[in-house]
C-alpha cells in the first residue's frame, strides 16, 4: 500500500510570493555553511557560463500538487516537515518553496532560479507526469538519500571513468534525482544520472539552451547592516 494513503491529509497555507513558480523550475541553492561553500568551491570553474562559475551547493525542483506549487529535493540536512509525508525525512521530500528559500536567504545564502526555454516548456500532461513521478514514486516510496553517490559526483576525473557506479533510483542525492527525472522527461540525455553534481548539471542545461536563469532570491540584509 502507498504511503500516501497512510498520511494525514495534505494541507499548509501557501505563502504568498511575488514569482510565480512553474513546473520544472529548478532552484540553484548557495549556502553560506562551511559544508556548503566546500561544496561551491570544490566545484567551481572558471570555463562555465558567468553566473554558475561558482556552483550551486544544492538543487531543488518545482512540481505542482493540488494545484499548488512545491520544492521537491533530496537531503538530510532539512528539519522541516515534508509537507506530502507530514513528518521530517531523510532523503526525498517536499515543502513550500518560500520555507527553504527562506532557510538559505536568512542565514546569508541566496537562490537562483532557471526556468525551462520557451520552446522547452511542458505541455500540460507532462506536468501531471512529473508530479507523478515526484510524489508517487520517489516521495512515497521513501526513497533516501545516495550519500556515496553525492561524493563520488564532485570529483572531476573518477565520475568519467567506468568506475563509476551505475545509477540506482532506490536512493538518490539531490542533482541525481534532477537528472534522472529530466531525463525521463526528455529535457536532458540519457545518461548515468550520478556523474552530475549540482554545478556540472546546471552548466550543462544551460551551454545547451533548455534552462536559463530566471531570477535571483538574494541574502536579507542584516538588521545591524
Amino acid at each position: 500500500m502507498s504511503t500516501l494513503r497512510g498520511a494525514n491529509k495534505f494541507s499548509y497555507q501557501a505563502h504568498s510570493m511575488t514569482h510565480d513558480f512553474q513546473s520544472l523550475d529548478l532552484l540553484a541553492c548557495y549556502s553560506s555553511k562551511w559544508a556548503g561553500r566546500i561544496i561551491s568551491y570544490g566545484t567551481a570553474s572558471l570555463l562555465a557560463p558567468q553566473r554558475l562559475r561558482l556552483g550551486p551547493s544544492h538543487i531543488a525542483i518545482i512540481c505542482k500538487h493540488r494545484d499548488v506549487p512545491i520544492w521537491v529535493e533530496s537531503t538530510t540536512l532539512c528539519s522541516h516537515s515534508c509537507v506530502i509525508l507530514n513528518r521530517p525525512v531523510k532523503g526525498v521530500q517536499a515543502h513550500t518553496p518560500i520555507t527553504r528559500i527562506q532557510d538559505y536567504t536568512q542565514s546569508g545564502g541566496h537562490v537562483d532560479l532557471y526556468r525551462l526555454s520557451r520552446i522547452d516548456q511542458l505541455s500540460n500532461e507532462e506536468s501531471v507526469l512529473l508530479s507523478r513521478i515526484l510524489i508517487r514514486h520517489f516521495i512515497a516510496e521513501q526513497i533516501s538519500y545516495d550519500m556515496g553517490g553525492a561524493l563520488l559526483s564532485g570529483t572531476r576525473l573518477f565520475k568519467r571513468t567506468r568506475l563509476l557506479p551505475k545509477a540506482d533510483l532506490n536512493e538518490l542525492f539531490c542533482s541525481e534525482l534532477v537528472a534522472a527525472v529530466l531525463m525521463r522527461l526528455g529535457r536532458l540525455n540519457r545518461a548515468n544520472p550520478t556523474r552530475y553534481n549540482p554545478a556540472c548539471l546546471l552548466r550543462q542545461l544551460v551551454r545547451e539552451g533548455t534552462f536559463q536563469f530566471e531570477q535571483e532570491f538574494p541574502a536579507k540584509q542584516s538588521r545591524l547592516a
